[in-house]
């Protein structure tokens, strides 16, 4: 019952939220072509991947050019919606996008190459379930690209996202630095091999960028 509300809950939301979407991050978030370019690059050739959190597509679309195939999940209808209308109108084949709760994927162990999550784990509640569900998805060796918002990067910022998620406007639950989110994430069964904060110079807040690897279990 109380997962069922969680997601309820969270649905309501990035509903809402889905028309204001890409003009809040084309306002507030000049490093996000650079950032795109970023992650295709971390993506090898040929790959399989899976984006989760996809929101608009945005990320799934632009690594479609890299991989050979893309799966791309998000908790919102709307938003996956505003992803299939760009597929369609870039003509984008090698991308399947569907309607999924994060804390439990809807695939078999072991079977992607990448798994991408964007600027998502820091508005999730539990994220260390998620990661959990990362890692059983993924390759032993795969890799996973992670970005969150560094709030906690700034006592400034971490008080007024606090603030903003007790009133209800953004959830954010976890305000990182790049450390502290390079820690959670070794946490959870990965390694790290890279860990960078980017930014625009016209940006307010850095975006923490990492990624890891799933190695064999011993």
């Amino acid at each position: 019952m109380q997962d069922n509300i969680r997601i309820e809950k969270e649905r309501k939301y990035w509903d809402k939220l889905t028309p204001r979407y890409e003009p809040f991050i084309e306002k507030y978030w000049k490093i996000y072509p650079s950032l795109l370019d970023k992650i295709s690059e971390d993506v090898n050739s040929g790959d399989i991947v899976l984006d989760v959190a996809t929101g608009s597509g945005l990320v799934a679309l632009k690594v479609a050019e890299q991989a050979a195939q893309v799966y791309a999940v998000d908790i919102s209808q709307p938003m996956i919606e505003e992803a299939e209308k760009k597929m369609m109108e870039k003509e984008i084949k090698n991308v399947e996008f569907s309607v999924e709760d994060a804390y439990k994927l809807p695939f078999d162990n072991d079977i992607f190459d990448t798994v991408i999550c964007n600027n998502a784990l820091h508005n999730m509640k539990y994220p260390e379930n998620v990661l959990s569900e990362i890692k059983r998805v993924l390759k032993p060796g795969g890799l996973f690209i992670a970005i969150i918002v560094g709030v906690g990067e700034s006592f400034k910022f971490k008080i007024a996202l606090t603030i903003s998620t007790l009133i209800g406007q953004l959830p954010v639950f976890h305000k990182l630095n790049l450390d502290e989110f390079a820690d959670f994430i070794t946490k959870s069964g990965f390694t790290v091999v890279k860990k960078e904060r980017i930014k625009h110079p016209e940006d307010r807040m850095a975006l923490l960028y990492a990624v890891a690897k799933r190695w064999a279990e011993k």
